[in-house]
C-alpha cells in the first residue's frame, strides 16, 4: 500500500529494504511459492484471537498547525510541523507524499501530506461529474456539496472538509488490520493538510505495476496475509464501509510482519441497513472488477468488488505481477471482461478453487465472505480455522463524557449511600446509650 489516496498513485520507497524484507521472508518458509500448504501449519494467534484495544484513542483535529524549519550545526535542516519532526519521504502520490516521522518522545509515524490545491481540483471534478445514484451515503447530508461549499468551508476555516469523508471512516476503525489514525493537521498558511498514522515499518507488502515484476511470495506465507486480508476486510464490511481500491500497495507489513490495510482515500460508508451498492469506478484500474469495467453500469455490489480485488491481490502475492496489466484502458477493461487467467497446472488445487471462486466475472456467482473465510485453502483443510465473525467484527463501543460522568456521579451517590448507612448504623447505638433516660411515670388514683 501507499498511503496516498488517489486511484493513480505512484509510490516510491527503498528498493534495498524492501529486497531486504522479502529476502528475510523467504527463508522462512519453503522455496516453492506453489507447494502445497504443510500438514499442521498454524496461523499466528491474532487469527485465532481479536488483540484487545488499549482504550479510547482520541483522533486529534488540529487545524492551527505551524510548520518550522530547524538547521543543525552542519546546516541540515529539518522541517517539524507542531511536535512532530518530519524525516524521510517513504511515498508519493497525485496529492503529496508520505514522510516517516517521530514526535518529541521518539514514537515513530507516518505522515500523509495532502496539496489542499490538489483537493479542491479533485473536489471541484467529482461534484461536476458526480450523476445522482440510489441513496448510499450516511445520513447527516442535507443536500449535495456545490463547488461554493469548497470555497465556505475554507473560509470558515475547516480546511480538514477537504478529506473529510477519510477522516470520518478512519476514526470508525479500531482493529489489528487496519492502519490507525492518530491525527489529522491543517497548516493555514501554506497548501499542507497532515494525516498522521500508524507507522508500518516494513512498507507495502509487494510493489508491482504494468510493466514490473516482483519476486512472488511462498504460498503459506501468502495464506498468513490474505488470511489478515480477510479478517481486516471482513471487518470493514460489518461496519459499513467498502474499501474500493484494494491491492498491494495499499497493504502495510508491521515489525512483526502483520497485514495491515490502508488508505482510505476512495473508500465509501454506508447505512448500517444498506445493500452497500456503488456506481463509482474510483480505484485502480486493474484492480477493478469486470462490472465496474462495463460502460454504462448502473449500482453495483461493493461488497462483491473488494472481493474481486482481494484476489487479484493474492495473484500478485502468488506470482509476482499483475494478470491483467495494459496501459491502455479500453484494453484493459477488455481483458478484465473477456480473458481467461492462466494458472500453472502444478498449481494447489484448492488454491486454485480458491482463485477461480475469487475472479468469478459474475458478482452473483462471486464467492462470498462468509464462505471466504472457511474455505479450505484459508483453512488449511479446517485444521486452521480463523477467529469467529462475531469477535472479528465487533465495534468496542467507548463510553461518552457524559456517559462517564453520569456513573462517576452514580457511583458517588452508591459510596455515599453505602457510608451514610454506616455511620447510621454505628452512631445510633452510641446515641441511644448516652441519651438520658427518662423515669416512667404513673398515674395516682383516688
Amino acid at each position: 500500500m501507499s498511503y496516498s489516496s488517489t486511484d493513480s498513485q505512484v509510490l516510491r520507497s527503498d528498493s534495498e529494504s524492501t529486497i531486504a524484507h522479502q529476502d528475510s521472508i523467504r527463508t522462512r518458509w519453503s522455496s516453492s511459492p506453489l507447494s502445497s500448504v504443510p500438514s499442521g501449519a498454524q496461523s499466528p494467534l491474532r487469527h485465532h484471537r481479536r488483540a484487545l484495544s488499549n482504550g479510547p484513542r482520541e483522533v486529534i483535529e488540529t487545524l492551527n498547525a505551524i510548520t518550522l524549519y530547524d538547521q543543525d550545526h552542519n546546516g541540515v535542516q529539518t522541517r517539524r510541523v507542531n511536535q512532530y519532526i518530519i524525516k524521510k519521504e517513504i511515498g508519493s502520490g497525485s496529492f503529496g507524499s508520505v514522510y516517516e516521522a517521530e514526535d518529541h518522545t521518539g514514537k515513530k509515524f507516518a505522515i500523509k501530506e495532502f496539496s489542499k490545491s490538489q483537493l479542491r481540483k479533485r473536489a471541484r471534478s467529482n461534484i461536476l461529474r458526480r450523476a445522482k445514484g440510489p441513496g448510499r451515503r450516511l445520513p447527516g447530508r442535507q443536500h449535495q456539496r456545490s463547488v461554493s461549499d469548497i470555497h465556505d468551508d475554507e473560509e470558515g476555516g475547516n480546511a480538514l472538509n477537504l478529506i473529510k469523508e477519510e477522516i470520518a471512516i478512519m476514526k470508525k476503525l479500531d482493529h489489528p488490520n487496519v492502519v490507525h489514525l492518530f491525527e489529522v493537521l491543517d497548516v493555514p498558511d501554506d497548501d499542507s493538510l497532515y494525516m498522521v498514522v500508524e507507522m508500518c515499518s516494513k512498507g507495502v507488502v509487494m510493489k508491482v505495476g504494468y510493466d514490473t515484476q516482483a519476486e512472488p511470495y511462498p504460498e503459506e506465507q501468502c495464506r498468513v496475509w490474505f488470511r489478515d486480508l480477510i479478517l481486516g476486510i471482513e471487518y470493514l464490511h460489518a461496519q459499513g464501509i467498502i474499501h474500493r481500491d484494494i491491492k498491494p500497495d495499499n497493504l502495510l507489513l508491521t515489525d512483526d510482519d502483520c497485514l495491515k490495510i490502508g488508505d482510505f482515500g476512495v473508500s465509501e460508508m454506508f447505512k448500517s441497513d444498506s445493500k452497500m451498492e456503488t456506481s463509482k469506478s474510483s480505484g485502480s484500474p486493474a484492480f477493478l472488477p469486470p462490472e465496474l469495467c462495463q460502460a454504462g453500469h448502473g449500482s453495483i455490489s461493493g461488497t462483491a468488488a473488494d472481493i474481486w480485488s482481494m484476489g487479484i491481490t493474492l495473484y500478485c502475492l502468488l506470482f509476482g505481477r499483475l494478470p491483467y496489466a495494459n496501459y491502455n484502458l479500453f484494453e484493459l477493461y477488455k481483458e478484465i471482461c473477456e480473458a481467461d487467467i492462466n494458472l500453472p497446472d502444478e498449481m494447489n488445487p484448492s488454491l486454485r478453487d480458491l482463485l477461480t471462486r475469487l475472479l468469478e466475472r459474475d458478482p452473483n456467482n462471486r464467492i462470498r465472505m462468509d464462505e471466504l473465510r472457511e474455505h479450505p485453502w484459508v483453512t488449511n483443510n479446517g485444521e486452521d480455522c480463523l477467529l469467529p465473525v462475531e469477535e472479528n467484527t465487533a465495534q468496542v463501543a467507548l463510553p461518552t463524557k457524559e456517559e462517564i460522568e453520569s456513573s462517576i456521579t452514580l457511583s458517588l451517590q452508591q459510596i455515599l449511600t453505602v457510608v451514610c448507612f454506616i455511620l447510621t448504623s454505628l452512631l445510633i447505638p452510641v446515641l441511644s446509650a448516652s441519651a438520658p433516660r427518662l423515669k416512667p411515670t404513673t398515674s395516682s388514683g383516688d
